[in-house]
Parts: structure tokens; sequence; C-alpha cells
């Protein structure tokens, strides 16, 4: 984000500075007494507004949502993007879903699956900490040991005051004065 922030920050006025009053800048291209002339900052504006759509249309045709309890509902946006891309695409709209499949298969398999360490893995659990997640879908959920005889601990939802740390306040104050 700060590398983007910056970047935008010295190309934005650089282009903007470059397409305003185009009449006067690139009297070749555009002529005097045009829409150009009466609105000389209108070409940098229309850029602007074309960039962010463009973005925006990626964003939701794309992007896939990775919000873990809406990650699994129906997303039209990436749906019509798939057919866009299916469009493009010399193959099949079939091949090209079993090539997504593979990839995300690739994406969630372990990178080391016969090396793993001695002892790393455990199926059972300690009366404080729940085991690690094993690759079987028959793993037991963690459950309170009999032995621990403490009373379970209240989950109090964080304040606003916790949130925003002086550092976190800094941040925003930083990203107010530069926009």
């Amino acid at each position: 984000m700060p590398f983007v922030w910056s970047l935008g920050s010295i190309l934005g006025p650089l282009i903007g500075g470059a397409l305003a009053e185009p009449c006067k800048n690139y009297p070749g291209l555009f002529s005097r007494w045009t829409l150009f002339q009466t609105y000389p900052y209108l070409l940098p504006n229309i850029v602007c507004a074309v960039v962010l759509v463009f973005g925006i249309l990626t964003g939701i045709l794309f992007l896939e949502e990775t919000h873990q309890e809406k990650g699994y509902r129906r997303d039209i946006g990436l749906e019509a993007g798939r057919k866009i891309q299916s469009l493009f695409n010399k193959r099949t709209g079939l091949e090209s879903f079993n090539k997504l499949q593979d990839a995300s298969f690739e994406e969630s398999r372990p990178l080391l699956e016969d090396e793993a360490p001695p002892g790393y893995r455990t199926t059972e659990g300690s009366p404080r900490y729940p085991s690690s997640r094993s690759l079987s879908p028959a793993a037991p959920p963690y459950t309170r040991s009999a032995l621990d005889t403490r009373p379970p601990r209240k989950t109090v939802a964080p304040s606003i005051q916790t949130a925003f740390t002086r550092p976190v306040v800094i941040h925003i104050i930083g990203y107010g004065i530069l926009a």
C-alpha cells in the first residue's frame, strides 16, 4: 500500500499536469473552440474516471472474495469475468474451468508433503492447546480436558480505544495530510 500510494502521488500529478489544457499544450490534436477549450481540465478528469472505472470493473470481474464466511457465496461478477475470459481463451470453457481447479489444488497442496519433521504434526491435543489441523476429516474437535478445572475465560470484544493505538492514529493523520 505505501508503494502504490507513493507511486500514485508521483504519477498522478505528472499525468494530470501533462493532460491539462490540451488545446494550449497539444494544438495539433485538440483544436480551439471545442469542449476542451471551455473546460481545460476536462481531459485529466476523464482519464482519471476511465482508470477508476477500469479498476472497479477489474475488481468486480476478476477478484475472488477472501472473507471466510462470504467466500462460498455465489459471485455473479466473478462468473461474468470467467465468461469474458473464456471468450478470449481459445480453449473451451470446460477445459478452462478444469485448469482453474488444477491451479486451486496446486495452491492448497502442502509444499513439503513427505518431508515433514517427525513429531511435527499430531493428532492428539493437549489440555491447553488444540492439536494442529490434520489432513483427515475425522479429526476430533478440541474439547476441554476433564483435568482442566479452571472456569472458561469470557471473551471481551475489543474496544475502539484498543484498535486506535498511537501508530494507527499517526498513519491515519499522515494519509489525511497526503490526501
